[in-house]
């Protein structure tokens, strides 16, 4: 039986998985914002090129369209951070008891927030290393296959029923029970690499270059102090490797908060660095380094 999936957030990364799953054999619709939502084609420059045609339906639609008029039955969202949780309430009169929502987002704090606006709905987490991104003309470009985890807010649910159409289209995902772990290692590392990125306009490589290795061991510091407070050892302890390998690995990349930043867009900083400021410990230790460039970042990008 072909999967039905509804895909929100079609930039660089929502794009990738929704030619992914419609690869997989998925029947996959875009969910946009404009009134008049007429076919749309997505050019995904693998190997080989690929153009990708999808329905697309609005969400811009009157309050009378109910749920049984176009249910959805599976929704991924890849929107921003600070847009997930307006976009899913846009949505949820669509969903029911039986829906299934993936949340592909950065940051953490996100399905605490979500959650209530789904009712019974299924909530599944996910993270994702794959790098993509879209050029001016709307191409995909894929800069990375990398791996792919998801699992489910409640942690006793089993991996679902639709989880080998994913396999077969999104290289290298796993189903992962501690879901949790696995995006606090995430905005850890992205704690640290990104406000650095942003704020001294650099490349991810450039952190481990004279001028910025030391304030980047600081960051590094004062994010293990934070993991640490809150009992997460493991995590701490394997920071820095982690934050020296991707930038090895994506020395050349430019990190979305400098993408963001440099194109007048907000900023994900408040689901990454304000979180693991505010939220992640009840008593959290000093951390001025961070706090400093978790302030420099608000004041230079339109957050707020």
């Amino acid at each position: 039986m072909t999967q039905r999936w509804h895909v929100l957030g079609v930039g660089a990364i929502g794009g990738l998985f929704a030619c992914r799953l419609q690869g997989a054999g998925a029947d996959v619709t875009l969910l946009t914002r404009d009134s008049a939502a007429p076919p749309r084609q997505l050019i995904l420059k693998d190997r080989p090129t690929r153009t990708h045609t999808f329905a697309q339906q609005s969400i811009a639609t009157s309050d009378a369209k109910t749920a049984a008029d176009r249910p959805i039955e599976r929704l991924l969202v890849c929107t921003k951070a600070w847009a997930a949780e307006d976009a899913i309430r846009s949505v949820a009169p669509d969903l029911s008891e039986d829906s299934t929502v993936v949340l592909l987002c950065n940051g953490m704090g996100l399905a605490e927030s979500v959650a209530p606006l789904i009712r019974q709905a299924t909530l599944i987490l996910g993270s994702t290393t794959s790098g993509c991104r879209r050029t001016p003309e709307g191409e995909l470009i894929l800069s990375g296959e990398g791996n792919t985890q998801l699992g489910a807010f409640d942690q006793s649910m089993p991996p679902p029923i639709w989880l080998p159409d994913w396999q077969r289209g999104v290289p290298d995902c796993q189903w992962e029970p501690d879901i949790r772990s696995v995006l606090l290692a995430k905005v850890a590392l992205n704690a640290v690499i990104n406000p650095l990125t942003a704020i001294h306009g650099v490349s991810n490589g450039d952190l481990f270059a004279p001028l910025l290795r030391e304030i980047t061991a600081q960051s590094i510091e004062e994010v293990q102090r934070l993991l640490l407070a809150a009992g997460e050892a493991e995590i701490a302890a394997t920071l820095p490797h982690r934050v020296r390998a991707v930038c090895e690995m994506t020395a050349s990349n430019h990190s979305s908060m400098r993408v963001d930043m440099e194109s007048g867009k907000r900023t994900e900083i408040d689901a990454i660095v304000g979180w693991l400021l505010t939220e992640l410990v009840a008593d959290p230790p000093a951390t001025p380094h961070l706090r400093a460039l978790y302030d420099a970042v608000k004041k230079r990008s339109h957050d707020d």
